[in-house]
């Protein structure tokens, strides 16, 4: 397909209200807000988790920050939103942030922004839509977009891009699909896509990828599906698939994986599940799985891993939950983990913690929240 820039329907942002900032800028310094926009700034000094930016008082407002990632080559944080599927990004380690691309204009409109990677390999950023299961591409720090696949088009149908991930051993992204389970594959930057594999043809049918991740001490990429919560590996790149673990088994059984990290220091993979909120974590490159803590058994109990992301310069693995948006830590590939943080007891109270991202330059941890659109950095 011919690949055409968008320059003329998303390229100025939409001015936020003086009610928001008082410059009405389209991007805008938010160091110090909290949930009251109009309360005096803090003080230099950074809390433990602080609040930068409120995604659900832009216009339009936008209730979910469901995706995150980082561009190590331009040194930005991407941000990927409901209910707009818009793409915004900061330069400064979450201080400001500019929208970049709103791909509800677009036809036909795309409403939600599921999954993002940077492949650091051909320096573009990937990102995954729905309904029409969309995957798009910037090769510019996210400045441009270009459309070069939609799976919708496919035969059975996709409609969500519900997990990317960039395999950095094979030069190769990684998509995970529903309602189908498929796994697609790109080499080249996401210009072209292969299908791989098909988990709804699995015994039992696996219709959702729900989460993806990346190995890089074993070089394996894990993906995490619904409604069986399964964990596969594929050695080569997502050539081969290969089923590890069936926590459907499990009693209690859970529903899904919803997320994935790699913990090089202590050479584990750690998987979250939605049913009860479990942390599980495999030693030996996805070949095993201990439970290693359970949140649905806390005083407040959680039922949901949305996100997991390791903290490369403090060498801790994080987990962010619902209901109550709490954010975990474990100092020791997870065996362990402490509560640090529990964003249902902000105002106004949060009750998902979507999406995780490092930020390698500003070395600050960023976590994006529902139903505010909110993010956070540590």
């Amino acid at each position: 397909m011919t690949d055409t820039p968008d320059y003329d329907k998303s390229a100025e942002p939409t001015a936020h209200g003086p009610s928001h900032e008082a410059t009405g800028s389209d991007k805008i310094s938010v160091a110090g807000l909290s949930g009251e926009l109009l309360d005096p700034q803090r003080s230099k000094k950074r809390p433990v988790w602080e609040l930068l930016w409120e995604l659900g008082y832009a216009t339009p407002s936008q209730g979910s920050v469901r995706a995150l990632a980082f561009d190590s080559e331009n040194g930005i944080i991407i941000a990927g939103t409901v209910p707009d599927a818009q793409l915004w990004v900061s330069p400064d380690g979450g201080d400001t942030w500019s929208l970049k691309k709103d791909l509800s204009n677009e036809t036909p409109a795309q409403s939600f922004l599921y999954a993002l990677a940077f492949d650091s390999e051909n320096k573009r950023i990937i990102a995954g839509t729905y309904p029409n299961a969309q995957l798009w591409v910037s090769p510019d720090g996210g400045d441009t977009w270009y459309l070069k696949k939609t799976l919708r088009n496919e035969t059975p149908a996709q409609w969500y891009v519900t997990a990317l991930v960039f395999d950095s051993t094979n030069k190769r992204i990684i998509a995970g699909t529903a309602y189908s389970g498929q796994l697609w594959v790109s080499p080249d930057g996401g210009d072209t896509w292969d299908l791989k594999k098909t988990l709804s043809a699995e015994t039992p049918a696996q219709s959702f990828i729900t989460a993806l991740g990346f190995d890089s001490v074993n070089d394996i990429i894990i993906a995490g599906t619904a409604p069986d919560a399964q964990l596969w590996v594929s050695p080569d790149g997502g050539d081969t698939w290969t089923l590890k673990k069936d926590l459907g088994d499990e009693t209690p059984s859970q529903i899904a994986v919803l997320s994935l990290a790699s913990d090089p220091v202590n050479d584990v993979i750690v998987a979250g599940t939605e049913g009860d909120g479990q942390l599980w974590v495999s030693p030996d490159g996805g070949d095993t799985w201990t439970l290693k803590k359970d949140l649905g058994d806390e005083p407040s109990p959680q039922l949901n891993v949305h996100s997991l992301a390791f903290n490369t310069f403090t060498n801790r693995i994080i987990a962010g939950t619902f209901p109550e948006c709490q954010l975990w830590s474990s100092p020791d590939g997870g065996d362990n983990w402490n509560l640090k943080k529990s964003l249902g007891a902000e105002s106004p109270a949060q009750s998902h913690l979507y999406s995780l991202a490092v930020d390698s330059v500003n070395k600050r941890i960023i976590a994006g929240t529902f139903p505010d659109g909110q993010l956070w950095v540590l």
